[in-house]
């Protein structure tokens, strides 16, 4: 995959009212934004590594670890409740406007899963490879239960299966770690999540998101042991 095929997005705002500062917090001696750097150095992935955001502070940081930062995010798109695609987008947007086409393929690395390692990034871009039909891959978590053994509140107060059905196991959500897809395929259906996506299963290590301080302990205990996230199916 060449430079221009591969479009790399690094959403890193600087607001964060849960964990302030995460993005630029050292985990066992490198910050989240170095430990995504690091597995994409280590991945030999050729690719444009676009980094979004609307902090000086994390811009600096991203042009000393080599990554582009032409723009701005803009502040709509910088709030606690903006979603990711436009901010995938308005990236893809800039890809096209400065190499006059859109990148073949988009890469989300959320710096917010430190654990993801290099292995991920390599699979998921074979895996897509290998099925030439298929517009996506999506770095998900096993849930190792069947709806009717997941609850929810209802009005009432009570808890009640999600389903009826016998579905089998596993269920599988999304971690958040990595998302591969097709430009063509974002563009039509403004999703990261297109209805052909590929599952990255990977394991509980690489999946951790921190998102609060409960997720930084967790992160550091981890880190402290030199645990690394595989994938694994």
């Amino acid at each position: 995959m060449n430079e221009t095929g591969l479009l790399v997005v690094v959403p890193a705002r600087g607001g964060s009212k849960r964990l302030p500062g995460k993005n630029l917090r050292a985990l066992e001696g490198h910050s989240l934004l170095e430990r995504a750097a690091d597995a994409l150095r280590a991945s030999n992935v050729q690719a444009t590594c676009v980094l979004s955001t609307d902090d000086d502070a994390i811009a600096t940081a991203g042009k000393v670890l080599g990554w582009q930062v032409p723009f701005r995010r803009p502040t709509s798109l910088a709030t606690d409740d903006a979603a990711t695609v436009p901010v995938v987008i308005h990236a893809v947007d800039w890809f096209a406007d400065t190499h006059g086409h859109d990148p073949a393929l988009v890469m989300v690395l959320q710096v917010t899963s430190p654990f993801r390692g290099s292995a991920c990034i390599t699979e998921a871009l074979a895996r897509l490879d290998a099925k030439p039909d298929a517009d996506a891959v999506v770095a998900v978590t096993r849930i190792d239960r069947t709806p009717r053994q997941l609850f929810s509140t209802g009005d009432d107060g009570y808890v009640a299966p999600l389903s009826s059905e016998d579905v089998p196991s596993p269920v599988l959500t999304p971690n958040g770690a990595l998302y591969l897809v097709r430009t063509h395929a974002l563009r039509q259906t403004g999703s990261l999540f297109p209805p052909r996506t590929l599952p990255l299963v990977m394991n509980c290590i690489a999946a951790i998101d921190i998102d609060d301080d409960d997720d930084w302990h967790l992160a550091e205990a981890v880190a402290a042991r030199g645990l690394t996230g595989t994938v694994i199916g």
